[in-house]
């Protein structure tokens, strides 16, 4: 009796201390939906300095034909257009 009690006390120890470990938000997917044709979203954000005119001229760098500030604000991330 005293063998099974420990084995349940481990077993549940166990149990949740799994569970509390694991990151339920690593297969997230990223926040920009791929709508509208914009396929590739680069690792700049856009700001007050960098803004949407700055965005489509690096995406056009970039031989993208377009590029927009996208995303929940404040985190506007630049991506381009095909």
């Amino acid at each position: 009796m005293n063998i099974r009690k420990t084995f349940v006390m481990f077993f549940l120890v166990v149990v949740l201390a799994t569970s509390s470990l694991s990151n339920s938000n690593v297969l997230a997917s990223p926040v920009i939906n791929h709508v509208g044709g914009y396929t590739h979203c680069i690792e700049r954000y856009c700001t007050k300095d960098w803004l949407e005119a700055e965005c489509e001229a690096e995406c056009r760098t970039r031989t993208y034909s377009t590029g927009s500030c996208l995303g929940p604000f404040p985190k506007l991330q630049c991506c381009c257009k095909k």
